[in-house]
């Protein structure tokens, strides 16, 4: 039994402590995923706390089918998805976690990334949910398609199918952005 399995069964024995343990194991992971699907760092605040009391609350009715970590995926993806639906406003995502910890970095060099980091999230956020959620399962939070599959209630194939057109789409875009990059210059001049 791993850690993990061992921390989830003493939580579903209704050990507070453990539940504490777990909260904070996986609460930046789950303000990430929150924060990415959102684009609110308020709003991901609010899903963190929605996400985790939904855990306490049904922590009992997991059974282990997948791992702990595609269910709590499934709840943080539900809970956001809930909260989207309710608030119909898309707010553009705000980066700065992408940076992560500060490191001596060359200031021209770290603009530049961060810049490029936008640009690509800018595009993403172009996508279409279907195309936009398991892009981002499966490449920022690390997913496999199978997990994608399990969290999102579709086929595995679809989900392969999904992210194949996500990263069409997402060429077209930068090849789109490239064109108008280039005129944007020969106007310039």
């Amino acid at each position: 039994m791993s850690d993990i399995d061992s921390l989830v069964q003493r939580c579903q024995q209704g050990e507070l402590a453990a539940f504490t343990e777990l909260f904070h194991l996986y609460e930046g992971q789950v303000y990430r995923l929150a924060v990415t699907i959102l684009r609110q760092e308020q709003d991901a605040e609010d899903a963190v706390q929605d996400v985790f009391l939904r855990v306490f609350e049904r922590i009992k009715s997991y059974e282990g089918q997948s791992s702990f970590k595609t269910w709590l995926t499934s709840i943080v993806v539900n809970t956001c998805r809930d909260k989207l639906r309710r608030q119909k406003v898309r707010h553009a995502l705000s980066l700065d976690w992408l940076r992560g910890k500060a490191a001596a970095h060359d200031v021209v060099e770290e603009v530049s990334q961060r810049q490029q980091q936008q640009q690509v999230w800018a595009m993403v956020n172009q996508l279409d949910e279907k195309y936009r959620l398991p892009l981002i399962l499966h490449y920022v939070e690390r997913l496999s398609c199978d997990e994608v599959a399990t969290v999102l209630q579709i086929p595995t194939s679809t989900v392969y199918s999904r992210l194949n057109t996500a990263r069409i789409k997402l060429r077209q875009l930068h090849q789109e952005q490239m064109v108008d990059g280039k005129r944007l210059s020969i106007i310039g001049n």
